[in-house]
């Protein structure tokens, strides 16, 4: 009976709109720091129709170095607190051809359905951070977050004001600590 109780409660969340992390990672390239993420996103049903009727969706990584604390502290002070890194998509319906459209930058990506955008918008990887810092040249420890969201204030200004404060238009994943894994070679095979 509690394993049922489970499974249902497991099925109704992820079933819930929202944006839930999975996992973050990154590695170390010559001068900077790669990054790749995976999140689960679902639109509520209120973006799903303004999606359909030709609005275009904002979304934005973001990454924010937390450790050490100096540089961090630093870099935020010389960057008015916004975060370290941010990366921006937009995701946009096409009636015509009825595929669903990815942006990043002048690059896009078409789908044919929604979930296969909404895959391909909560799969970072590569992410280029911290580039030409002294962290990333010397390799050294860091702790960091990331998290995606819709990003209202990229919205036209009309439709910020009429989606301030409303709840359909709010949809974020909370902060995950990036982990860094291991090298394969580093991996103790057991005997």
């Amino acid at each position: 009976m509690l394993l049922t109780g489970w499974l249902f409660c497991l099925l109704a969340m992820a079933q819930e709109p929202g944006i839930r992390a999975r996992e973050a990672g990154y590695d170390y390239a010559a001068d900077h720091v790669e990054l790749s993420a995976r999140f689960d996103v679902t639109l509520k049903p209120g973006l799903e129709e303004a999606l359909a009727n030709g609005f275009t969706l904002p979304f934005s990584y973001e990454f924010q170095l937390t450790r050490p604390r100096v540089y961090a502290w630093w870099n935020s002070l010389s960057s008015w607190f916004e975060p370290t890194a941010r990366l921006e998509y937009r995701l946009s319906y096409h009636s015509l051809s009825r595929q669903y459209r990815l942006h990043l930058g002048n690059f896009y990506r078409s789908f044919a359905s929604l979930p296969e955008a909404l895959t391909a918008l909560g799969v970072v990887r590569g992410w280029e951070v911290l580039r030409d810092s002294s962290i990333a040249r010397n390799k050294e420890t860091f702790s960091g977050r990331v998290r995606l969201l819709l990003d209202v204030s990229q919205l036209p200004k009309p439709l910020q004001l009429s989606a301030l404060g409303k709840d359909e238009w709010e949809l974020a994943s909370p902060w995950v600590d990036v982990r860094r894994e291991p090298p394969p070679d580093a991996v103790e095979t057991a005997p």
